[in-house]
C-alpha cells in the first residue's frame, strides 16, 4: 500500500482495497456493521464482483475502526459513488457529510462535471443527505429499490 492509496479527511481514513486480501479484511471486520447495506447484499463475493466491474472500494476508518465502505468509479466526466451505512455508534456525528465532502474533493481534483450517487429508496437519512448537498433525484433502478442522484459541479 502506498501513500496515494490512503486518503485522509481530518480523522477519517479512506483506504483503497487493491486485492482479495484487502477485501477480506473489509468484509471480515464486522459483518453485522454492513448487513443493512440497502441494495447491496454484503458478501465477499459481491465485493469481488463490484471490484471486477470497475468500482474502487475503500474502507472508511476512524479511530482504527472500519465504520463504512465506499464504492467509487470514474465514468467520463462523472464520478459514480455509493456507500454502506455508517456503523451505528458513529451515526449522528456528521461523518456522512464528510464522506460527501470526500466525493466533492475527488470530483474537483479529477475535474469531472458531475457526481452521481446511488442509495436505497428507503434510506431516508441518505435521501436527506443527498438533498442537503445539492443532489437532484434522477431516476430509480432495480425495480425501484435504488435511487440515482446527480450533482452538477461548478468550476
Amino acid at each position: 500500500m502506498t501513500d496515494s492509496d490512503v486518503k485522509e479527511s481530518k480523522t477519517l481514513r479512506f483506504i483503497k482495497c487493491h486485492n482479495e486480501a484487502d477485501l477480506k479484511r473489509l468484509y471480515n471486520y464486522d459483518v453485522d456493521v454492513f448487513a443493512e447495506a440497502g441494495d447491496f447484499e454484503w458478501s465477499l463475493e459481491n465485493l469481488k464482483k463490484e471490484q471486477k466491474q470497475g468500482w474502487e472500494i475503500y474502507s472508511v476508518e476512524m479511530n482504527g475502526q472500519t465504520i463504512a465502505a465506499v464504492f467509487l468509479k470514474f465514468d467520463g466526466d462523472n464520478l459514480l459513488s455509493k456507500n454502506t451505512s455508517l456503523k451505528m455508534t458513529y451515526q449522528g456525528q456528521g461523518i456522512s457529510h464528510r464522506i460527501k465532502d470526500f466525493y466533492d474533493h475527488l470530483a474537483h481534483s479529477h475535474q469531472v462535471k458531475y457526481i452521481t450517487h446511488f442509495c436505497a429508496v428507503d434510506n431516508f437519512r441518505a435521501i436527506a443527505l443527498n438533498e442537503s448537498h445539492g443532489y437532484e433525484k434522477v431516476k430509480c433502478h432495480k425495480n425501484g429499490e435504488v435511487v440515482e442522484w446527480k450533482k452538477t459541479l461548478s468550476k
